[in-house]
């Protein structure tokens, strides 16, 4: 079993768990600063967290009374909750890591919430500012092949989502059982012991009636519930535009292994998101044509009328373009693109031509952006090319750019292979409209 680091993010830095030991059941549960005699100002909070009947963690794990050793002070606030709770979890699995003994640490575990008696998450404030003050510290060990996780409430993992590296993992989760799943363990509460009871059999039979009718309501309502609640949150987010934060979503709730909950993100994932995709691509109508020789500058000039003519021959009126891009002829060519919407609703298209560039990094000969009403159209300023391994790549979404532009750029930047199969799933799986069109002799990507 993977052991963990775990990291309370600070204004002032990351705090990292060093040790978890137990006390005596009258003993007061106290933070400390590793080495020191002296309980951090929090303590009193730390212990009333801890402790029945107002904690959680001896409700979870039946152990009231704890010292916890720090790496940094924790001064104030309720932000510390979520990252304390988890370490105990892992504590009580013997998989949180110690400065004194134990594995040393496989993943590493970065996380912030409040957490009400309930096991819910709620967000906290200053994310931004805790996020850059752990960078460093986050990225060190992210290169030094740490798996680093963040794990968050989903509204602060918005809060700095254009901020984390596309390769971090990522877990948004606003229940306590969301984020120990999401660190590949389960919420068990402790036995609890009773002395049997003597009862006459028709009522031990009636009570078991009603306790197999009331577990078939309890499993039917979490059955509803959890992919009902999940799928609505990944709706939200998908129509807002926070791609990155619909993938997160997504991908915490496969986590949680739980037949329903994939079930119902399998249908969403295919019929939702992948028919959207599909339909933005397939309404997006492209055609390639030579520059119309009335529109042509003075620096165009000079080409050669020959080219000229062979170019308006192998792209005769027009050429729409779905899957390949046509070839040239080999002096190249004087082209525009011509994009029309024909999707219900309003969209914005990025669209970029390349090149097989030097060491096989893309070359990008064209770029550029419109918004689109239904049935408007769009054409490029002329643009030189040759056959040179051209890519056509066009993305398309009637949802804000912001969540999603990052990925095109990356897209066009990348040579051909895994990296550039990465991009396109990441645009098609978040129900964005992708094509790409190669000239003939180029090696399909797949």
């Amino acid at each position: 079993m993977n052991p963990f680091k775990v990291f309370i993010p600070t204004t002032r830095g990351a705090a990292r768990i060093l040790s978890i030991t137990k006390e005596a059941p009258e003993i007061r549960s106290v933070l400390c600063i590793e080495g020191s005699f002296e309980a951090l100002p929090v303590s009193t909070g730390y212990d009333q967290f801890v402790r029945r009947p107002t904690g959680v963690v001896e409700k979870l794990l039946g152990e009231g009374s704890y010292r916890t050793d720090l790496d940094k002070p924790i001064t104030q606030g309720d932000s510390w909750q979520l990252g304390l709770l988890l370490a105990h979890v892992l504590h009580a699995a013997d998989r949180l890591t110690s400065t004194r003994i134990g594995p040393s640490a496989s993943g590493a575990v970065w996380a912030s919430g409040e957490v009400t008696p309930a096991l819910d998450i709620r967000p906290v404030d200053h994310m931004r500012q805790k996020f850059n003050e752990s960078c460093a510290l986050l990225k060190e060990m992210h290169d030094g092949g740490t798996r680093v996780t963040l794990l968050l409430h989903p509204t602060n993992l918005e809060d700095i989502a254009d901020l984390v590296p596309e390769d971090w993992n990522i877990i948004a989760a606003d229940t306590v059982r969301d984020a120990i799943a999401g660190i590949g363990l389960e919420l068990a509460m402790p036995p609890t012991t009773t002395a049997p009871v003597a009862r006459p059999q028709g009522r031990r039979r009636a009570r078991l009636l009603i306790g197999v009718g009331l577990g078939a309501a309890m499993f039917g309502l979490i059955a509803y519930h959890l992919p009902v609640q999940a799928l609505r949150n990944a709706i939200t987010y998908e129509q807002a535009g926070q791609h990155r934060a619909l993938l997160m979503e997504i991908r915490t709730n496969l986590a949680r292994k739980n037949w329903v909950v994939t079930n119902a993100f399998y249908f969403f994932e295919v019929f939702y998101l992948g028919s959207r995709s599909k339909q933005l691509a397939e309404a997006l109508d492209i055609t390639i044509s030579t520059d119309d020789a009335s529109q042509k500058t003075a620096s165009d000039a000079t080409i050669d009328s020959d080219i000229d003519v062979a170019c308006r021959e192998s792209l005769v009126a027009g050429q729409r373009i779905e899957t390949v891009f046509p070839m040239l002829p080999a002096a190249g060519c004087q082209v525009r693109l011509t994009v029309e919407n024909s999707f219900a609703n309003k969209v914005r298209v990025w669209l970029a031509v390349t090149s097989e560039g030097v060491a096989g990094t893309p070359e990008v000969k064209f770029r550029s952006g419109a918004d689109l009403q239904p049935g408007d159209r769009f054409q490029t300023p002329p643009f030189a090319v040759t056959n040179d391994g051209l890519t056509l790549y066009a993305v398309v979404s009637d949802r804000p750019d912001f969540g999603w532009r990052k990925w095109f750029e990356n897209l066009i930047q990348t040579p051909d292979g895994p990296v550039t199969k990465a991009n396109i799933e990441r645009l098609t799986g978040s129900g964005i409209g992708v094509v790409v069109a190669r000239q003939p002799e180029t090696a399909d990507f797949q």
